[in-house]
């Protein structure tokens, strides 16, 4: 599990999650998402419906694909590296046309893949907010980033990544660790 520097000085709640219950426990805090790009996306829509301010702390991005009508995450283990990584570069463009969001949603060249419909939708919203600057540290009052700005919440959730990673991809001839898959090393010829 995922905890952070100085956990114990934050006066708020601080909660794990792997998936959105609706639970009404969100409803009019300002809450923090701390997590890579799969784990944030799977969450963020449910929690941004009952917040009053969301913001992502996004610890690595992943590429995202809409969730197509067939089986999707069967389709997509099953295509070229470079096919997948292209239509998710589309999907981003389509979707998220202000060019410093899509910037730092943009991932390495051989992140990991996850599918999902809304996650983008979501961030766009005028009450979600997309943080990529490390953590340095939770103060009483929040969480204050390694630029010296200290953002204020209420409640702070643990995005866990376990299986939210449908794919990684990587390029020809470089040898990929993923911890997503049972923390093996492959070489991707």
């Amino acid at each position: 599990m995922t905890t952070l520097r100085f956990a114990e000085t934050f006066t708020g709640r601080q909660l794990h999650r792997t998936t959105f219950v609706p639970r009404h426990e969100f409803t009019g805090r300002r809450v923090a998402i701390v997590g890579g790009g799969a784990a944030a996306a799977r969450l963020l829509p449910g929690i941004a419906a009952e917040a009053a301010r969301v913001t992502v702390f996004q610890t690595d991005a992943v590429w995202i694909l809409p969730r197509a009508p067939l089986p999707g995450a069967t389709v997509l283990r099953g295509l070229p590296a470079p096919v997948v990584r292209l239509a998710a570069r589309i999907n981003l463009r389509v979707q998220v046309r202000d060019s410093w969001l899509r910037h730092r949603l943009t991932p390495d060249e051989d992140a990991g893949v996850a599918v999902h419909n809304s996650y983008y939708r979501t961030l766009r919203r005028p009450h979600c907010a997309l943080v990529t600057w490390p953590i340095a540290r939770l103060v009483p009052l929040g969480v204050r980033t390694v630029d010296g700005i200290e953002h204020r919440v209420d409640t702070i959730v643990y995005a866990e990544d376990t299986g939210h990673v449908v794919r990684v991809l990587a390029r020809r001839g470089r040898t990929h660790y993923s911890p997503e898959f049972a923390g093996t090393t492959k070489e991707i010829a």
